[in-house]
């Protein structure tokens, strides 16, 4: 039998590696933890947790957010709160990208200069062996084909939890992000591409871990209806600069 962690568990485990991973790295990065409407207990283990990343690597904050702003809604005030970062990055908290996959993407981004994002791939082959179930990997490519019909972005992997966006350019374009949801990403990518920011695709490692709070019956729907709404501001013209 597999064992399904919650969600303080998992971070305890993936948010060790990292601090220790950003403790060794040449980069100055700002950390922050983005609790999404967790109960007061599960604050409490986060703030203890806090303490032990501390102890590792310094710059490290947790925020945390009630009642709950979704995925896309925590990660874009964590960034908020940052109004002048040259760079802002998210990976998820569950460790299926490693700290080693993230520090490589911060890396390329840096290299590449801050007017390009970089964004992680979920791409088999070679040594970039990626593990995840047959259900999770079939759901993977009918979303891809989905985003491609009804957005026309041609992105590989627009839902692995692991990018890196110039910080000025977002600080441009947030007003135009409205999606908190399972898509918010996509329409991340598709306010970057409709503003002519290059996105690099890099290639990594990842693993599926058990405990996902995706149900891919369920939110299949709501999956579908946020490309929708993406789709119909793309054709009203909503995602381009002047509007």
């Amino acid at each position: 039998m597999t064992p399904v962690w919650n969600d303080s568990e998992r971070l305890e485990v993936f948010g060790l590696r990292l601090a220790e991973s950003l403790s060794s790295a040449n980069l100055p990065i700002h950390w922050i933890v983005a609790d999404d409407g967790s109960d007061e207990s599960e604050r409490e283990r986060y703030a203890a947790l806090l303490l032990r990343f501390q102890a590792i690597y310094t710059d490290v904050k947790l925020m945390s957010f009630s009642p709950r702003t979704r995925k896309g809604g925590a990660v874009y005030q964590a960034w908020d709160a940052c109004p002048s970062a040259d760079y802002y990055a998210f990976v998820d908290a569950d460790g299926a990208v490693s700290p080693a996959s993230l520090l490589s993407l911060l890396e390329r981004a840096v290299d590449l200069g801050a007017a390009a994002g970089v964004v992680g791939v979920r791409a088999a082959g070679g040594r970039l062996t990626v593990h995840r179930r047959l259900l999770r990997a079939l759901s993977y490519y009918i979303f891809r084909f989905l985003v491609r019909i009804t957005t026309g972005l041609d992105s590989s992997d627009t839902q692995c939890g692991a990018k890196v966006i110039p910080g000025e350019r977002y600080r441009e374009l947030s007003g135009k992000l409205a999606e908190r949801g399972f898509v918010f990403d996509v329409e991340l990518l598709v306010v970057l591409k409709e503003a002519g920011v290059p996105i690099h695709e890099m290639g990594i490692v990842w693993k599926e871990i058990p405990g996902s709070r995706v149900n891919l019956l369920k939110d299949s729907f709501s999956m579908l209806a946020g490309l929708c709404r993406i789709r119909h501001k793309l054709k009203s013209g909503v995602y381009e600069l002047n509007a």
